[in-house]
């Protein structure tokens, strides 16, 4: 919610756009700079006024959390420092140097008012489209919950650049594990499994699709300044996607779960095999909060044999259905 002091300079600010519009039609350009100035600089000196009334509240809530920090319970801390946090970012919010960083891209995630800003520009647009994509495409339902509510950030980029959620992309430009990066907006490290996943492997036994699990790592250490996935416990190393001849479009999931006990719980995770991978029940079963997802899809050319020959070692398998044998309908020929 917006202080007096705020109020007062949005107002000052729209009254100087007025005044602008005015003045460009009854006086000279020089008197429409003027009163534009004018106005910017009450503006401005407004906004100083209102950072310091809650630089003056942000001492005492740091003090009280001081005060109390020994004896509050969990939920009142918690109350307090989302208060400190609220006061943090309203702080700077209205500053124009911090708005013109912004938007240059010159972001410190170690501010609260960066972190703040960063979070609604995410909300605002990639998870709308993510969401959209995701169940468009129906990895909603078939690899993640209904229920899925992203919360981070999962970014891929591969050599050609930053990789769209659902974009196809060629087998060979994913033969090595592509650089990850995790935006969060928590200033303590956390700790997180991670995963890629294809559900459209074929389950020729079952004659359907199964999940084939072709990453898998946790215990990762990430936070608001270290987003970039590296280290953590190898599962199942990285084995580069590879679309079998005869097959769909395959879409390989990435996910990044959060671990338990908001992060802090290290894990010790067992899995059997990457055929008949099943990323609900593995969840489930050792409580990882899914934050966050993206995926991209591939199909098969040349180079997936490749893939099998010299990576996986593996003869290649080839799927689909012969060719029909036409039936013509002969003329009957009469002698």
């Amino acid at each position: 919610m917006l202080s007096n002091l705020t109020r007062r300079s949005v107002q000052i600010a729209r009254c100087a756009s007025r005044v602008n519009v005015n003045f460009a039609i009854n006086t000279s350009p020089h008197v429409t700079r003027q009163a534009s100035t004018n106005a910017y600089e009450e503006a401005l000196k407004l906004i100083q006024l209102d950072k310091k009334e809650r630089l003056n509240m942000l001492s005492r809530v740091e003090k009280e959390i001081a005060r109390v920090a020994g004896s509050s319970t969990p939920v009142q801390l918690k109350a307090l420092d989302a208060l400190k946090f609220d006061l943090q970012v309203k702080a700077e919010l209205n500053e124009p140097e911090v708005q013109k960083n912004f938007k240059l891209g010159k972001i410190d995630m170690s501010k609260p008012v960066y972190r703040y800003m960063c979070q609604k520009q995410f909300e605002k647009a990639p998870k709308t489209k993510l969401m959209e994509r995701l169940t468009q495409m129906s990895v909603i339902p078939d690899v993640l919950a209904p229920d899925m509510n992203p919360t981070v950030e999962v970014s891929i980029k591969v050599a050609e650049g930053q990789v769209e959620p659902g974009v196809f992309l060629k087998p060979e430009q994913s033969i090595e594990l592509p650089q990850i990066e995790i935006t969060n907006f928590h200033t303590e490290s956390r700790l997180y499994t991670l995963m890629m996943v294809d559900p459209d492997s074929p389950d020729v036994t079952n004659k359907t699709y199964q999940q084939h699990c072709h990453w898998l790592v946790s215990n990762v250490s990430l936070s608001a300044t270290s987003p970039s996935v590296s280290g953590g416990d190898s599962i199942l190393e990285y084995i580069p996607p590879h679309p079998q001849k005869g097959t769909k479009y395959h879409r390989y999931t990435l996910i990044a779960f959060e671990q338990p006990n908001e992060g802090q719980e290290k894990l010790d995770i067992k899995v059997e095999s990457r055929d008949h991978f099943d990323v609900k029940s593995l969840a489930k079963a050792y409580n990882l909060k899914p934050t966050g997802a993206t995926f991209f899809r591939e199909e098969w050319n040349e180079n997936v044999s490749k893939i099998y020959n010299e990576i996986i070692k593996q003869e290649e398998p080839i799927y689909g259905r012969p060719p029909k044998v036409q039936r013509y309908i002969q003329r009957t020929v009469y002698y």
